[in-house]
């Protein structure tokens, strides 16, 4: 596979994820203020989440760092937060990967604690700065709860397209090593 589809690949398939977070979220927007709480889509760090098992240590930072960038840009307006939060569980994927083969029950453990991890960093930065009121027990009930349900969920119907991609690229990568 040439150098600039394994750059392309796993970039297109964030910048889809980063979409459809905020497409979600804008078109279905009743449907995700529930009873429960609020659910927040997490599809980019998802998509994150499992190239990071197939994709080189360099790249993964870069692109967790990017694609930081862009989130903090396109849905915030505080820069870094997001970049940090994402470069964080990159590095962090990156670290467990080889203790765990990449399989779909490993990506929604991990995306759970991920998300988790997220939530919370994302929520203590805007409580330092003052731009939530939210107690940590209205976050909690409000949002981490049904949040990490529908995230869990959602990894299990795009965890094992988005392997298939991954593997595609590491194939790819092997063969053209072998010749």
């Amino acid at each position: 596979m040439s150098q600039w589809k394994k750059i392309l690949y796993p970039l297109i398939l964030l910048l889809v994820a980063l979409l459809l977070d905020g497409v979600l979220v804008a078109q279905l927007k009743a449907m995700f203020t529930t009873d429960f709480g609020m659910i927040v889509p997490r599809l980019t760090v998802l998509v994150l989440l499992v190239l990071a098992f197939y994709l080189s240590f360099r790249h993964v930072i870069w692109l967790s760092l990017i694609m930081g960038f862009i989130y903090d840009s396109y849905y915030t307006g505080y820069l870094g937060i997001y970049m940090a939060a994402f470069a964080v569980i990159a590095y962090v994927i990156l670290q467990l990967r080889s203790y765990f083969k990449p399989n779909l029950l490993i990506y929604v453990l991990l995306s759970v604690i991920a998300i988790t991890f997220l939530e919370f960093f994302v929520f203590g930065v805007y409580r330092a700065i003052n731009v939530t009121e939210l107690t940590t027990q209205l976050f909690m009930v409000e949002r981490l709860g049904i949040s990490l349900v529908f995230n869990a969920i959602v990894m299990l119907i795009i965890g094992y397209p988005i392997d298939k991609v991954g593997k595609m690229v590491i194939q790819k990568e092997e063969m053209r090593f072998k010749k």
